[in-house]
């Protein structure tokens, strides 16, 4: 993988974000809409990263070429397969009916071109939609995609409103999901509430993770509760104590403490802020809106859609590693 100049832009609102080559194409701004080249035809994207602000990160290479800013012919075929997309969803759900399959249509898009449809689908139980596939492809005469969702995807899709009042992240600018896990809540001295942590997916909210590097940094840097220590001003322990100070609360959100003194000094009861404390915090890194947060050790993976098996062509079944044999050879292929 090689160093490039590419133009990152989403299919979808809060999508994953796809990068091209932008070609002749130069006068673009964010937020315009494109006409590019894919494996699968000609498709419509929304620009989110010019060419000057990519950094110059290691990335797969880029899934099509920019052709064209979106011309006004364009926007009207934009606009006229969007109106399609409920037909195709209907017409998936009663084809899946009548072949018994127990799934829940969430939605439907249409590739500019009319190429490709792809229908997103949620189900408890694993089904073979190979057959469904091939009479959703005969009825509109194109290439059909059929896409399972997981709970959380399925809410990224269907839309809502959080317990903030706004509309839900992952439908609104969230183009990737973290690994949420009851640590984080536990690290930011949340209430261990199941119906307060949860959010519409039924999983552990994914703002938990927004304001876990600062909590960390704070608390990683600021006297922990019950710990014993010299404040500044009692200099190489003129006090004569082994700690003058004991640490008898934490906020988080003030970055400061409360301590209690020594009985010897009053046993007074201070609030010491990290400034008093001669405590310096680094920065945590913005994570740009609409974006994504990517790590350092992270890079953005391309999805590229994969044709759904028909009912003979099976899942691949996982090689049993039989062991090591002498010499580091790997099993030969059955």
């Amino acid at each position: 993988m090689n160093a490039l100049t590419v133009v990152g832009a989403r299919f979808l609102t809060a999508g994953r974000m796809y990068f091209f080559e932008p070609g002749d194409v130069t006068d673009l701004e964010v937020n315009d809409w494109i006409v590019v080249r894919t494996e699968l035809g000609l498709d419509a994207a929304r620009v989110q990263l010019l060419p000057t602000d990519s950094p110059l990160v290691q990335v797969d290479p880029p899934l099509g070429t920019v052709l064209r800013k979106a011309t006004a012919s364009d926007r009207f075929d934009m606009a006229t397969q969007k109106r399609r997309e409920p037909e195709a969803s209907e017409e998936a759900l009663q084809l899946a009916r009548q072949r018994g399959l127990p799934i829940r249509v969430l939605g439907a898009d249409w590739q500019l071109d009319g190429a490709n449809l792809t229908i997103f689908y949620s189900c408890e139980e694993r089904v073979d939609v190979g057959d469904l596939a091939a009479d959703l492809a005969a009825h509109f005469g194109t290439r059909v995609e059929l896409r399972k969702m997981g709970a959380r995807d399925e809410t990224k899709v269907m839309t809502g409103v959080g317990t903030c009042g706004r509309e839900l992240c992952c439908s609104s600018w969230l183009d990737k999901f973290s690994n949420i896990s009851i640590r984080m809540a536990k690290e930011q001295d949340l209430p261990l509430n199941q119906s307060k942590l949860t959010g519409v997916c039924g999983r552990l909210k994914c703002c938990l993770i927004y304001e876990l590097e600062t909590y960390q940094e704070v608390k990683g840097k600021l006297p922990k509760l019950g710990e014993t220590f010299h404040i500044p001003s009692c200099v190489s322990g003129a006090c004569g104590t082994g700690g003058c100070a004991q640490t008898q609360g934490v906020s988080m959100t003030k970055e400061a403490i409360v301590v209690g003194m020594a009985e010897s000094l009053g046993g007074a009861r201070l609030t010491l802020t990290a400034d008093e404390l001669g405590v310096a915090f680094d920065p945590v890194p913005v994570h740009t809106k609409g974006v994504g947060s990517y790590g350092s050790d992270e890079i953005p993976r391309l999805e590229r859609p994969t044709p759904v098996p028909s009912g003979s062509g099976g899942a691949r079944r996982k090689r049993r590693r039989r062991g090591r044999r002498s010499g580091g050879g790997s099993d030969p292929a059955t």
